[in-house]
């Protein structure tokens, strides 16, 4: 049972929450109802176009954010089974969850080292769909993965806002890195944390990988997502939405040498990655 835990990066059935995550405030009911919907394989376009107009806001917020720059459609969306149809399950599930993260953390975000934290999260997320056709995987769950692989970051910055402020702080003045910091403060990391918050949401295995590992140096060959979500998470520091101010970046071109194929890291100019990276975080305001 244990190893098998390890394995999903899920908690072993029975351990206790860590003191850190306890009591923390839920995310949005109706987003996580629809993620947990669309997790079914057999879950129909009309259920979840009933399902989302039964809800006037969230509804309102699905059409404003696939209208938006972040999905890039090329035709406006004016109803809820089209915009379904035509992004597709797996964005509409993207979409969730922005909005049920992003609802999570709103009440943090006046301060701007906690919204430095929410605008990495959301490169990141972006820059691992445009990366996603260049390995070969699908993009909604590319998303997915950048989306949530700080989760456990987000968590214990909302329930500690000032602690964790602090501990950015920490991390910049003394050099030894926010997660040994966040270990000294919290008793667990945020890669830590987020394997106690995905393992209760009953989401996909390799997901679970990319928040527990997306910043291990060596991973397995097949963990090609996790791979995506650590470079995703490397470029997004490389062109300025780091967390900790001061602190060491790689260079964009060399961040790119990690994605597969001379030929097609050739097309990738870090210069408009970021423009665009910028523009569609701006979709969200």
């Amino acid at each position: 049972m244990k190893q098998e835990a390890e394995k999903l990066g899920r908690p072993e059935a029975g351990q206790s929450v860590p003191w850190a995550l306890e009591n923390l405030p839920p995310f949005s009911p109706v987003a996580m109802r629809l993620v947990a919907l669309l997790s079914d394989e057999n879950v129909h376009v009309e259920q979840v176009s009933r399902f989302i107009a039964a809800e006037p806001v969230f509804a309102a917020r699905v059409l404003q954010l696939a209208n938006s720059p972040l999905f890039a459609l090329a035709r406006q969306v004016t109803s809820i089974p089209q915009a379904v149809i035509i992004i597709g399950l797996e964005r509409v599930k993207a979409i969730a969850l922005t909005r049920a993260m992003g609802d999570f953390v709103a009440p943090v975000l006046r301060r701007k080292a906690l919204a430095a934290c929410w605008r990495n999260t959301l490169a990141g997320a972006v820059l691992a769909e445009s990366l996603a056709p260049l390995c070969h995987a699908d993009p909604g769950t590319a998303y997915t993965g950048g989306l949530l692989r700080d989760i456990g970051r987000l968590a214990l910055m909302v329930k500690y806002p000032e602690a964790y402020s602090n501990a950015i702080e920490i991390a910049r003045d003394s050099g030894m890195g926010l997660l040994e910091t966040e270990r000294n403060l919290f008793d667990l990391d945020h890669c830590e944390a987020g394997r106690w918050l995905v393992g209760r949401m009953f989401l996909p295995e390799e997901i679970c990988r990319c928040v527990v590992h997306h910043h291990d140096a060596a991973l397995p060959e097949e963990w090609e997502l996790v791979r995506l979500v650590r470079t995703a998470d490397r470029l997004a520091d490389a062109l300025g939405y780091g967390i900790v101010p001061g602190a060491p970046q790689p260079d964009p071109a060399s961040v790119l040498e990690e994605v597969p194929g001379a030929s097609q890291r050739a097309r990738l100019d870090p210069e408009q990655l970021g423009r665009e990276v910028e523009r569609r975080i701006a979709a969200l305001a």
